[in-house]
């Protein structure tokens, strides 16, 4: 059984040049998955959103700077900022998206994907095929399922 059986394909991709009131907007109601595909205009994926890119517009700025360091507590509270509502037009998803992301081949066995993600610790992650673009958003949740299915369990 290959990736691509048990893949969710029935996602919303964004381009790069859509604004942050556009990219909220758009999801809103639609799901609430940890990422969002950026794809080009010949759906090959470019990056990725994840929430907490989004949850990062509301922090301060050096907490950014401090999560990534070991043993670090930082004191935050996202809901004391005051956002400007016209930073809804100004931010587009290429501000905000990450081009450092792992990916599932839409051919990889099950087996495979689940030690790529486990590895990464990434309990989703988008699926391509050979040529990067998009397929769809592979879960963990999804591989165990499978498994489970395989044995008959289910």
């Amino acid at each position: 059984m290959q990736i691509a059986d048990i893949t969710e394909k029935k996602i919303i991709k964004v381009k790069r040049s859509l604004t942050l009131r556009e990219l909220l907007n758009l999801f809103k109601g639609f799901h609430a998955l940890p990422l969002i595909p950026v794809v080009d205009d010949a759906d090959k994926l470019i990056g990725v959103v994840f929430l907490e890119n989004l949850i990062d517009l509301l922090r301060p700025p050096q907490t950014k700077l401090f999560r990534k360091i070991p043993f670090m507590e930082i004191d935050e509270d996202s809901f004391d900022l005051e956002p400007i509502p016209s930073m809804g037009e100004l931010i587009i998803v290429d501000d905000i998206m990450e081009t450092n992301f792992i990916t599932i081949n839409a051919k990889d066995s099950l087996e495979n994907a689940y030690k790529t993600m486990r590895l990464s610790k990434k309990d989703r992650a988008p699926v391509v095929d050979d040529a990067n673009r998009f397929i769809g958003i592979l879960g963990i949740f999804d591989i165990i399922w499978r498994m489970f299915k395989e044995k008959e369990v289910v």
